[in-house]
C-alpha cells in the first residue's frame, strides 16, 4: 500500500510537470521558440525603459516559470544637466530595482512587479536578482516536494533612512509561485560602512539523498570602499535551514587579499550536486598582466557549507582584455571588441540532477576569438576538461549560462557578438548581438550553436544611466525543465542608438574634462536605452 502511494504521488507530479511544459513535441534536436517580453515597461522613455541581469527559475511542481531582473521603470525620467561629465539620469532616491515575474503558460505571457517589505528593514532593493526554487519545509521541520515549493529570490539591498552600512544581500520566497513574497530577510553578515556586498547567488540543496535536503546557500562578494588595487575583495558563503527566515553566519571561501600585480578575484556562482557537495566558483588572478594566469576556481564543502576546500583550480583562460581600448578613460571592465559593455568571464555551475555531475561553463578569449567552454567533475575535486562547446564564426561569445535537465541533458546558452574589423577593433555601433544554444548529446559532444534571439541587438542603444557606455549587465540565464530549456537575456533591439549620446561618448574617451552629456529623453528618440528581458523556450 506504501509503495502504491508512492507510485501514485510520483505520476501526479510527472503529470503536472508535463503537462506545464508546453514547449514538449517530439523533435529530431534542439528548437528555438518565439521570443517574448518579460518586462512590463512598453512605451516609456530612458531609464524606465531599461532592464538586465535577468533570472529565472522553474517550479518542477507547476511548471511556472519565476523570474527577476533589475528593473529602473520606477526611477524618475532623465533630469538633465549643465554639469561636464555628470549624469543626465540619476538614480531616484528611495526606488526599488528588484522586479519579478511570472508565467503561468511557458513564457508566453508575463504579469510582476517589484519586491515588497524593504521598508520593514529600513533598505531598498537594488537588483543583482538570482533565484531558485526548492521543497517546503513540513510541519514536522523536514522538507518534502509533497509539502509543497519555496521560490527563493536574492537580491541586493541598500540603506535607506537612518540604515547604517553598505549594500547588503537579501533573500525573499514565495510559496506560490511568486503570486505573493514575504518580506526580505537580511541574509549577510559582511556589510559595515567601509564596505559592500555584492555579485549574490542563491542555490538550493534538491539532491533527494543529500543530508542538507532543502538547505538554501547564499554566496556573495565584499568589495572594499577604500581599498587600493582591485578591493581585495572577499567571497563569503552562508546558509539557511528555515526557508532563508534566519541566516548561518559567514564562511570566508577565498583568500582575504589580491592587488594589481595578482589581478582581479572576479566573483562567480554557487551551485549544489545531488549528493549535497556545496560548489562556489570564482576566477582568480584575472587581468594580472600575465604575472599569474587567469584561473577558474571551485571551494567545495561536504559538510552542508559549514567549512569549505582550499580553492581547486579547473583551468586557466584568456580573458576579453581589461586595458588598451578608449574606454580606459572612463573605467577598466573586461569588452569584448566592439562594444564599450563590461564582460567577464568568471565560472558558471550547473548541477545535475541526474547524476553528482557538476558542469562548469565560461568564456574564454585565446587567439583572440571568444568561445564558450565547459568542464565537468563528480566530486567537486578533479575535473575534465570538455574544451570548446560553443563556437560561432565570425562572433566572439560572452555571458555563457548553463542548466541541467532531470534526465541529465545539458543546456548552454550565450550571447555573441559579430566580430569588427581588425584594423577597428574597438568601433561601436556597428557590431550586433544574437543569443544562441548548444546542449549536450549522448555521445558526449555538444550540438552546433543555434540561434536563439528572432532579431540581433545593437548594444549602442544601450547605456548606463551616465551614458558614459553601452551596458548589459552581468548576465544571462537559462533553466531546464523536463522537455525544454528557458532562455532569459538582456535584448538591445527595441534600443535606437542616439547621436547625441555618441558624439559625448566620443568626447568622454578623447579626455574631455567639459563634455556635458545630453538629456536623452530629449535629444534621442523615444526608445534609446530601451534594453529588455526576453525569453525564449529551446525544445530538446
Amino acid at each position: 500500500m506504501r509503495f502504491l502511494k508512492i507510485g501514485a504521488t510520483l505520476l501526479f507530479v510527472m503529470t503536472l510537470t508535463l503537462v506545464a511544459d508546453p514547449a514538449a513535441t517530439a523533435r529530431s534536436g534542439p528548437t528555438a521558440g518565439p521570443n517574448n517580453l518579460v518586462d512590463l515597461d512598453h512605451g516609456a522613455l530612458f531609464p524606465q525603459n531599461k532592464q538586465n541581469e535577468p533570472s529565472i527559475t522553474r517550479d518542477p511542481l507547476t511548471g511556472a516559470l519565476i523570474a527577476g531582473a533589475n528593473d529602473e521603470f520606477s526611477l524618475d525620467l532623465c533630469r538633465g544637466t549643465t554639469t561636464p561629465l555628470a549624469t543626465p539620469c540619476p538614480f531616484t532616491p528611495g526606488r526599488p530595482i528588484s522586479a519579478f515575474y511570472r508565467s503561468l503558460d511557458g513564457g508566453s505571457t508575463w504579469t510582476g512587479g517589484y519586491l515588497p517589505g524593504f521598508d520593514t528593514i529600513n533598505r531598498l532593493s537594488g537588483g543583482d536578482p538570482s533565484l531558485d526554487v526548492g521543497p517546503r519545509r513540513c510541519g514536522d521541520g523536514t522538507f518534502k516536494w509533497s509539502c509543497g515549493s519555496v521560490v527563493y529570490y536574492a537580491s541586493l539591498a541598500d540603506p535607506f533612512g537612518d540604515k547604517v552600512g553598505g549594500e547588503q544581500v537579501t533573500v525573499s520566497r514565495s510559496y506560490d509561485d511568486g503570486a505573493s513574497w514575504a518580506n526580505p530577510v537580511e541574509a549577510t553578515s559582511t556589510d559595515n560602512k567601509s564596505s559592500f556586498d555584492d555579485h549574490e547567488w542563491i542555490a538550493v540543496d534538491r539532491g533527494a539523498t543529500s543530508r542538507w535536503f532543502g538547505r538554501v546557500h547564499v554566496f556573495w562578494a565584499v568589495f572594499c570602499y577604500s581599498c587600493a588595487g582591485f578591493g581585495n575583495v572577499k567571497l563569503y558563503v552562508a546558509h539557511s535551514d528555515d526557508e532563508g527566515r534566519t541566516w548561518s553566519s559567514a564562511v570566508q571561501v577565498s583568500a582575504g587579499n589580491n592587488n594589481l600585480a595578482q589581478g582581479e578575484r572576479e566573483t562567480g556562482q554557487i551551485a549544489v550536486s545531488s549528493a549535497g557537495t556545496v560548489e562556489a566558483f570564482w576566477t582568480e588572478n584575472a587581468d594580472s598582466k600575465g604575472k599569474y594566469p587567469d584561473t577558474q576556481v571551485v571551494a567545495t564543502s561536504t559538510d552542508g557549507g559549514k567549512t569549505f576546500s582550499a580553492p581547486i583550480t579547473i583551468a586557466t583562460l584568456t580573458d576579453y582584455p581589461l586595458t588598451g581600448t578608449p574606454f580606459d578613460a572612463v573605467d577598466l571592465f573586461n569588452r569584448v571588441p566592439g562594444m564599450s559593455a563590461r564582460v567577464d568571464c568568471y565560472p558558471h555551475p550547473a548541477s545535475d540532477p541526474s547524476s553528482t555531475r557538476v558542469y562548469a561553463v565560461w568564456c574564454d578569449f585565446a587567439g583572440s576569438h571568444g568561445v564558450v567552454k565547459a568542464a565537468v567533475s563528480t566530486d567537486g575535486l578533479t575535473w575534465t576538461q570538455l574544451g570548446t562547446i560553443a563556437d560561432v564564426t565570425g562572433r566572439n561569445a560572452f555571458f555563457p549560462a548553463a542548466s541541467v535537465s532531470p534526465s541529465g541533458g545539458v543546456s548552454v546558452a550565450f550571447d555573441a557578438l559579430t566580430t569588427p574589423p581588425a584594423n577597428d577593433p574597438w568601433q561601436t555601433g556597428t557590431q550586433v548581438y544574437d543569443v544562441y544554444y548548444v546542449q549536450s548529446t549522448p555521445s558526449g559532444t555538444f550540438t552546433a550553436p543555434i540561434r536563439v534571439s528572432t532579431v540581433s541587438s545593437n548594444p549602442d542603444g544601450s547605456s548606463y544611466n551616465n551614458l558614459k557606455e553601452q551596458f548589459l549587465g552581468d548576465y544571462i540565464q537559462i533553466v531546464s525543465g523536463p522537455a525544454s530549456a528557458y532562455i532569459v537575456w538582456t535584448d538591445s533591439r527595441n534600443a535606437t542608438p542616439c547621436a547625441a549620446v555618441d558624439a559625448y561618448r566620443t568626447a568622454v574617451y578623447g579626455g574631455s574634462k567639459t563634455a556635458v552629456a545630453p538629456n536623452p529623453d530629449t535629444a534621442c528618440a523615444s526608445s534609446f536605452g530601451n534594453t529588455d528581458t526576453i525569453i525564449a523556450a529551446v525544445g530538446y
